[in-house]
C-alpha cells in the first residue's frame, strides 16, 4: 500500500517510552495525527500546514525518538523475495546512499550490554533488498560497509522496519548526525570485555552522539561514578578523570594512572578541586532535581568553569518525561547555550542530557603539536588550517532543545 495525498512521518523509540514520544509530539506538532502504532513504533499523519521534507525532518529532534523519517507505507506478505520487490515498488527509482533495515525493539531489558536491533533476520531480509535494488540503487547491491556513511550527494537512506516477520514498513530519511547513519538509530557501540560496568556503554554512545569536542588531556570530573564504567570509557578517550563516589571503585581504574578516586559526596567536595576541569559528567541514582541540584552547586560557583557536561537524568517515574523542558531551561539559565537531550538506546528508563557554553565550541579548530610551518599566501595559510585539524569536524545535531 501506499499513501496518496496524505504525509506520514514514522518514529521509532524504546519500548516502554513510547506514551512519552507521543506526547512529546503532541505538544510540539499539534497538528500530526497518530495513526499506526505497536510498542516501540509509531506513524503520525500530517494534517495541516505545509509538507515536510527529507532534510527539515532530520534537523528536527524528538528526546524519545531514535529515528525518524518519511513513511512511504507497509508491505505484507510471506516470502522474502516477494516483499523486497514489493519494497522497491513504494521507494521507487530515487536514488539512495544506503538502506538500513531492523526490527523494531519489543523487549526492553536494562541488563543488554548492546542494541540488538540489526538481528540475523534483519541482515537476511537487507541482503534480499539489497540484492533487488534497482539500476539506479545498483550502489546498494554492496554489503554495508562497517562505518555507515552514504555515498557523497546520497545523504537519503531507505528504511525497512521489520514490524513483524511479514508486515515490513518502508520510509527514509536524509542523514545529518551521527545516530542517523546507522539502522534504528542506534550507534553500535559494545561494552568491551575490560569495562567493569554498563556504564561504559552509556557513556561512549553519549560521546559518539554529541560530537562535543573533547581532547586528549582535558580534565573530567564524574559525580556518582561507582563502579567506575563511565570514568573508564572517559579515561580510554585520554582524559584525566577524577571521580566522586562515596562507594568503592573497582581497583582497576584505582590502579589507573589518571583517575584519581575523591570517596565523598559531591557536596563535600572543596570548590578548588574543580579548579581546570573543562567537563563534568554525572549519572547518580537520584530524581533529575536531585542531580541538578549537585551540578548547579558546582558550575554557578565563580571559580569554577566546566565548558559542557554530560547529565544522566533518572526517569523513575515516567511522568517526570513531562518535566524535561524545565530541566532544559534550568541548565540553560547557567549560561549553557547549547542544550540537548536523548534516550540513548543503551540506556535505561532514564535521558541524557548535554549541554555547552556555547555552539561556536563545536567548531573548534585543533593545531597540532608538532611546529607547522608558516605560509608564504593566503592559500597556503587556508590549507595548513585544514591539515592542521587533528580529527575531523565534529558532527552538527538535531536543533538544541534549549
Amino acid at each position: 500500500m501506499s499513501y496518496a495525498a496524505s504525509q506520514f512521518v514514522f518514529m521509532t523509540c524504546r519500548p516502554g517510552a513510547d506514551a512519552a514520544l507521543k506526547q512529546e509530539v503532541a505538544s510540539t506538532e499539534p497538528e500530526w495525527r497518530l495513526a499506526f502504532s505497536r510498542p516501540g513504533f509509531a506513524t503520525f499523519k500530517l494534517t495541516g500546514g505545509e509538507p515536510i521534507n527529507g532534510k527539515s525532518l532530520a534537523e528536527r529532534s524528538w528526546t524519545f525518538a531514535r529515528t525518524q523519517g518519511i513513511s512511504l507505507g507497509k508491505v505484507t506478505g510471506d516470502e522474502v523475495s516477494d516483499l523486497a520487490r514489493q519494497v522497491w515498488q513504494l521507494a521507487g527509482a530515487t536514488a539512495y546512499g544506503d538502506a538500513h533495515v531492523w526490527e523494531r525493539d519489543t523487549h526492553p531489558n536494562d541488563d543488554d550490554t548492546g542494541v540488538p536491533l540489526v538481528s540475523p533476520l534483519a541482515v537476511e531480509i537487507e541482503a534480499a533488498i539489497r540484492a533487488a535494488a534497482p539500476a539506479s540503487c545498483d550502489n546498494l547491491r554492496k554489503p554495508p560497509a562497517a562505518k555507515r556513511r552514504p555515498a557523497p550527494g546520497r545523504t537519503r537512506v531507505l528504511d525497512v522496519v521489520i514490524v513483524e516477520p511479514n508486515e515490513w514498513w518502508v520510509g527514509y530519511h536524509r542523514v545529518l548526525t551521527p545516530p542517523q547513519r546507522w539502522p534504528g538509530g542506534a550507534i553500535p557501540v559494545r561494552t568491551p570485555s575490560h569495562a567493569v560496568s554498563r556504564a561504559y556503554t552509556k557513556m561512549a554512545e553519549a560521546l559518539a552522539w554529541s560530537g562535543l569536542p573533547i581532547e586528549k588531556d582535558d580534565e573530567c570530573v564524574e559525580l556518582g561514578c561507582a563502579p567506575g564504567g563511565a570514568s573508564q570509557a572517559l579515561l580510554d578517550r585520554g582524559l584525566y578523570v577524577t571521580g566522586i563516589d562515596p562507594a568503592e571503585i573497582d581497583p582497576i581504574l584505582l590502579e589507573h594512572p589518571r583517575f584519581r578516586h575523591l570517596r565523598k559526596r559531591s557536596k563535600e567536595v572543596r570548590r578548588s578541586e574543580y579548579l581546570g576541569v573543562r567537563w563534568l559528567a554525572a549519572d547518580m541514582n537520584l530524581a533529575p532535581n536531585y542531580t541538578l541540584d549537585a551540578v548547579e552547586a558546582i558550575v554557578t560557583h565563580a571559580d569554577v568553569h566546566i565548558r559542557g557536561m554530560i547529565l544522566t537524568l533518572k526517569l523513575a517515574d515516567w511522568s517526570h518525561a513531562e518535566r524535561l523542558g524545565e530541566y532544559a531551561a534550568r541548565v540553560h539559565s547557567w549560561g549553557y547555550r547549547d542544550v540537548r537531550m536523548r534516550q540513548l538506546a543503551s540506556g535505561g528508563q532514564e535521558v541524557c542530557l548535554v549541554a555547552l557554553r556555547r555552539k561556536g565550541l563545536r567548531r573548534l579548530g585543533r593545531r597540532r603539536k608538532a611546529g607547522t610551518k608558516k605560509a608564504s599566501n593566503a592559500g597556503e595559510q587556508a590549507s595548513a588550517r585544514r591539515l592542521a585539524r587533528r580529527d575531523s569536524p565534529h558532527p552538527t545535531l538535531a536543533g538544541p532543545h534549549f
